[in-house]
């Protein structure tokens, strides 16, 4: 697994769903634009799971729990689109947009872990 992107992906969904849920704090409706943050969460965990099919035939397998990696990768994958569909059906309501913004933080605490649990060792 690729340290830095792991990071780097937790950093930027930190700050875009930092982003998306203050805009829906503030109100403002469900958009393009929060569809895009959501789009791009999804696009970026997508290349985390080829990463994370690729890297243990280079020798680069996890030193956690497999089984665990595997159940928050999954699930992080499930939340964007779960998120969108969810602010689909309240688009008129005044939550909509927050709660694609928590959906996208939650994807970057669970990037988080689950680099933990790819690279820390287990005694």
């Amino acid at each position: 697994m690729i340290s830095w992107l792991m990071l780097a992906q937790a950093i930027a969904f930190g700050v875009i769903g930092a982003i998306v849920a203050v805009v829906g704090l503030m109100k403002r409706p469900f958009n393009d634009f929060v569809l895009g943050a959501a789009a791009f969460t999804l696009l970026a965990l997508v290349v985390q799971a080829i990463a994370s099919i690729i890297a243990p035939f280079t020798g680069a397998g996890p030193t956690g729990d497999l089984l665990e990696y595997w159940t928050y990768l999954l699930t992080a994958l499930v939340i964007p689109p779960g998120a969108v569909l969810w602010a689909l059906v309240d688009k008129k309501g005044q939550w909509s947009t927050l709660i694609v913004g928590i959906g996208i933080l939650a994807c970057a605490v669970m990037v988080y872990r689950m680099h933990q649990i790819w690279f820390v060792q287990i005694a």
